[in-house]
């Protein structure tokens, strides 16, 4: 495995006006082929930037992900789309038709015990210790996946999380080790009907231990919620500002699932760090048309 290529500090600059179209749109299509693809595969890529005045913050512009956010502002990116084939609309729902199919009782939201939002926000903490001798319930299960992002209109199919569009990119991989009525395994949340799909039974808790970066306590919480990103859903849409908004979407179902946790008195911690390929291969799922984006553990607290 190669190392990553960092690239030297360096602030982005336009193009000449030789090689910038004088309008937002193309009249040179050769020309602008031509420096769209120096763009996309780095030839002469030197031209295009110029040394930063300051060092303090070179380490922060290392980050090939600033040259993403730059890229992706509102027309800065404008001509290079007009070329871009950004592909169709998917479906909607993701399914798994010859998993198991385990329905979730009703959320019953009146048995919530923290029904107060200003509360359930007040009280709202990270939580690393876990009961190893206790199980949820499948309600809690049900009630933490229809808080997090349930379907609540379904004439529009709107959920209980925004989503750029209503296009909901996201899907919830629970990853069971102690829940009532449930074997150990991986589960898919089928948000439609409300179900949970057997996706892989097993104890599944080194596999997870390892992908997270050896943090013992994503196994020792009674569920571990992965939730990824089919990013297709947002792409053909909103184009290259694709991953700002599934980011900014995981961090809405992130904390939907905090607060839903802590409204039932349990214990929830969210984790950012964790290896993408192990974690990707345990879903398997791709890692490009679908990729895991954030764990978050759930259990009664130690």
């Amino acid at each position: 495995m190669h190392p990553p290529q960092i690239l030297k500090h360096r602030t982005l600059r336009p193009l000449s006006p030789i090689h910038r179209p004088a309008h937002p749109w193309v009249k040179n299509d050769a020309i602008y082929c031509w420096q769209f693809w120096r763009i996309a595969t780095g030839i002469g890529f030197d031209r295009l930037v110029t040394p930063s005045d300051s060092a303090s913050l070179a380490d922060v512009e290392n980050d090939v992900g600033l040259l993403y956010h730059r890229w992706s502002q509102p027309g800065y990116g404008e001509a290079i789309a007009t070329i871009l084939n950004w592909g169709q609309q998917p479906p909607l729902y993701k399914t798994y038709p010859d998993a198991l199919q385990i329905d979730l009782p009703a959320p019953n939201l009146a048995a919530v015990t923290t029904p107060d939002l200003a509360t359930t926000i007040l009280q709202r903490r990270s939580h690393r210790n876990y009961n190893g001798s206790t199980a949820l319930s499948l309600l809690q299960l049900s009630q933490v996946l229809h808080l997090a992002q349930g379907i609540t209109d379904d004439s529009r199919d709107f959920r209980t999380v925004p989503s750029s569009g209503a296009l909901y990119p996201l899907e919830i991989y629970p990853i069971v080790h102690r829940v009532e009525g449930l074997e150990p395994g991986l589960y898919h949340h089928a948000i439609q009907q409300h179900q949970l799909e057997l996706v892989k039974a097993g104890d599944l808790r080194q596999p997870l231990i390892k992908a997270g970066l050896s943090q013992d306590f994503l196994g020792e919480a009674q569920v571990c919620f992965v939730v990824s990103g089919i990013f297709q859903r947002t792409r053909w849409k909103y184009h290259e500002r694709t991953y700002r908004y599934v980011l900014m979407e995981a961090g809405h179902l992130g904390q939907n699932l905090y607060l839903a946790a802590t409204a039932l008195n349990l214990g929830v911690c969210g984790i950012g760090a964790f290896f993408d390929d192990p974690l990707n291969q345990l879903l398997d799922i791709d890692g490009e048309t679908e990729a895991a984006l954030y764990l978050v553990t759930i259990g009664e607290r130690g």
